[in-house]
C-alpha cells in the first residue's frame, strides 16, 4: 500500500523538482551567470533533432551551393 503512494506521488515530485530547476536556471540566465549559458549549450547538444534528415539535406545543398560559387568566382578570375 505504501508503494503504491509512492508510485502516484513520484510523477508529482518530479514536475516540482523541474519547475525549481527551471526557476533557478531562469534567475540565473537573467543575471548572465555561466551555468545556465553552459546547460542550454549541453541540453541543445544532446537533444535528439527530430528533423535530422532535413537538416542533413539542407547543409548537403547549402555546401553544393558554396562550392559551385567558388568554382565560379574562381574560373571568372582565371578568365579576367
Amino acid at each position: 500500500m505504501e508503494n503504491l503512494f509512492y508510485l502516484m506521488l513520484a510523477p508529482w515530485l518530479c514536475f516540482v523538482v523541474f519547475a525549481i530547476i527551471a526557476c533557478c536556471l531562469i534567475k540565473f540566465a537573467r543575471k548572465r551567470k555561466g551555468i545556465a549559458i553552459a546547460f542550454g549549450i549541453f541540453v541543445q547538444m544532446f537533444a535528439p533533432d527530430p528533423l535530422v534528415e532535413q537538416t542533413i539535406k539542407m547543409v548537403q545543398v547549402d555546401k553544393r551551393v558554396v562550392t559551385q560559387k567558388k568554382k565560379q568566382n574562381q574560373s571568372g578570375d582565371s578568365q579576367s
